[in-house]
């Protein structure tokens, strides 16, 4: 509680008592966690300062890191880029920080992420290319393939044809 609610002197006395800073909830967040979805940076900086690890996830794959930049916490976005948070990570869908910042439209975080080397998710190639039949071998055009191209799909030699819609 004294972490959601910004309570740096009550958060810094438990863990000079021994909290293990890397606690976590019965939902799996840690204090760092829930510091970030707060936006409460003084109690980021103090767990970090007693070994936060900013690179843990809850089950879902969220890190810190994601929450500061689902809520827009541009200052601790920044204060855990620099305490080595992975711009990188993915959540367990697979979508990645740069991914959740821009679905934000927050262009500081955007920006703070591309500049601590975050990328989006590598796009799907294209479509396989086959020869345009009408190029007769002329070494020109590729035209896309579709799934008529296939040797086993629809309109290959020999397949039939779908039975007509009533």
């Amino acid at each position: 509680m004294a972490v959601t609610q910004g309570n740096v002197s009550r958060v810094e006395t438990a863990l000079a008592q021994g909290m293990d800073v890397n606690a976590k909830t019965a939902a799996g967040r840690t204090s760092l966690m829930l510091a970030a979805a707060h936006g409460n940076q003084r109690v980021a900086k103090a767990l970090l300062a007693y070994g936060a690890d900013v690179k843990m996830a809850d089950p879902r794959g969220i890190t810190a890191l994601m929450d500061a930049v689902i809520y827009g916490e541009h200052q601790l976005v920044t204060l855990l880029i620099n305490a080595g948070a992975d711009v990188n990570g993915a959540d367990a869908g697979g979508e990645m920080v740069l991914e959740k910042a821009k679905k934000t439209g927050n262009k500081l975080i955007v920006g703070l992420l591309e500049k601590a080397g975050a990328k989006a998710k590598e796009q799907e190639p294209p479509p396989e290319e086959v020869k345009d039949p009408k190029d007769k071998g002329k070494g020109g055009a590729k035209a896309p393939a579709t799934a008529g191209d296939k040797k086993d799909g629809p309109g290959a030699a020999g397949a039939k044809a779908p039975p007509p819609k009533k």
